[in-house]
């Protein structure tokens, strides 16, 4: 028995990032496409920002949700976000991202030997929004998902790995 406990305390080691959903206090909400918009979906959730706004894409070319970054960097709002090198070097990107750093949007190119394929973004450090979609134009007529994780604890988790993201 003694070898059983030591062998499961050994497995749970492992699993830094395993959370148990049930023992966190959490709240879950999903959206999907076929419900509507899902860029809208992280529009409202976005909009909700009151302190700082944290975001690792791979694709990013919807002018509309670019409008909102701005937005909230105006209001002294803290927006950082990583996008993938390779996928933002196309002329329409790059436009786009000048416009996103001259509205006082921090962002960062990374992965130029791999691929940044995060989509997910962590609001005020307790909600996070992730799923299929890419912050992309082409998504909205996508089947595309969309979970709203309002939950401290993975919220920590989330910027942790984003400040790992180069």
């Amino acid at each position: 028995m003694k070898l059983f406990r030591s062998w499961v305390a050994s497995v749970l080691l492992q699993l830094p990032t395993t959370f148990f959903v049930n023992a966190m206090e959490c709240q879950v909400d999903a959206k999907f496409s076929s419900e509507g918009s899902v860029g809208r979906t992280v529009t409202e959730a976005i909009q909700q920002t009151k302190s700082r706004l944290t975001l690792a894409l791979y694709g990013f070319d919807n002018s509309d949700l670019a409008y909102e970054l701005i937005k909230l960097a105006k209001k002294n709002i803290t927006v950082r976000l990583k996008v993938d090198a390779n996928r933002s070097s196309g002329k329409k990107i790059t436009s786009l991202i000048e416009r996103l750093r001259a509205g006082g949007v921090q962002v960062n190119t990374v992965t130029p030997y791999g691929r940044n394929h995060n989509k997910f973004a962590v609001i005020d450090g307790t909600t996070v929004v992730t799923g299929s979609y890419n912050w992309t134009v082409k998504s909205e007529s996508n089947w595309e998902n969309i979970l709203l994780l309002k939950c401290p604890e993975l919220a920590k988790t989330y910027e942790r790995e984003w400040e790992k993201i180069k």
